[in-house]
């Protein structure tokens, strides 16, 4: 197998599977003595087809496997270490996990100049008050400081934490000033997507549940509504929840999507999560 240099940029993948089809594919392009036993024969693999396995989803990738591919994809050092944990973050089985690589991914990412919208995302929903001061800034009593920002949010933030804040927000685009000098929204809803990866929402939501545990007891019960239900349900009912969940969720949107000049900023939670295992299904 002769020894060529891909010119697939394995910084713009975040599915390592994804990244070695392209890559299969161009070396098949390439060379016409390309095949799947040859890079096993210099990997160090036994099986022949294990890069076909490994694509297609049927094997994971050990330490060593990790290692022995960087060398049969002809990787060097930096690529090497950007491969490893792209493998290690497709295949985390915690979320603990998910977020350390992908945070080792965004930093290559970063050094690369590669897709830095990415970083941007992952900041703005790691964090809870950023959808906060979004809404804050079109509020008619904003004076453009971020020390008025600091001094109305609740909890309360740091002047600094709120410029950082207001910088991310125009960056991204979620916020402009028009020719009036006044900040409005570029968007009036902002939705995660559905290509946003799903560690950033699990940190967005961890970070929303946190301080919805900090404020709870500091708030007015006039000023809360608060309601838990504990239901015993059939399998076959539980997407019919989730759906009239989402379709109450699509109803309160459309009741504030038109708001451009809000008078008070409010969290809004809902949770529906199995407490059980399934009723019935024997135990280990």
């Amino acid at each position: 197998m002769t020894r060529w240099k891909s010119q697939i940029n394995i910084y713009l993948y975040l599915d390592h599977r994804a990244y070695l089809r392209d890559w299969h594919q161009e070396a098949k392009t390439s060379s016409k003595i390309f095949s799947y036993r040859l890079f096993s024969l210099k990997a160090g693999f036994k099986s022949p087809n294990f890069l076909k396995l490994v694509m297609e989803g049927k094997r994971n990738l050990s330490e060593e496997g990790i290692h022995k591919f960087a060398t049969g994809l002809n990787l060097n050092k930096r690529e090497k270490e950007y491969f490893y944990n792209l493998v290690l973050f497709n295949q985390a089985e915690t979320h603990e996990q998910k977020n350390l690589h992908y945070q080792h991914l965004l930093k290559a990412q970063k050094v690369y100049n590669i897709t830095p919208l990415e970083q941007d995302r992952y900041d703005y929903y790691s964090t809870w008050y950023h959808p906060v001061i979004r809404e804050l800034m079109l509020s008619p009593g904003f004076d453009h400081t971020p020390e008025w920002i600091a001094k109305n949010i609740f909890p309360h933030i740091t002047p600094q934490q709120a410029q950082k804040s207001m910088e991310l927000l125009v960056k991204m685009g979620f916020v402009k000033m028009n020719r009036k000098g006044l900040w409005e929204q570029s968007n009036s809803l902002v939705s995660t997507g559905a290509d946003v990866q799903s560690v950033i929402l699990m940190n967005y939501h961890r970070s929303i549940l946190d301080v919805t545990k900090e404020i709870l007891n500091k708030v007015h019960y006039q000023q809360r509504d608060i309601h838990s239900l504990t239901l015993g349900i059939g399998k076959e009912q539980l997407p019919l929840l989730k759906k009239k969940v989402r379709e109450f969720y699509q109803d309160i949107l459309k009741v504030v999507c038109m708001e451009d000049k809000p008078e008070d900023i409010v969290l809004l939670n809902i949770q529906l999560l199995p407490v059980t295992k399934t009723l019935g299904e024997k135990r280990p």
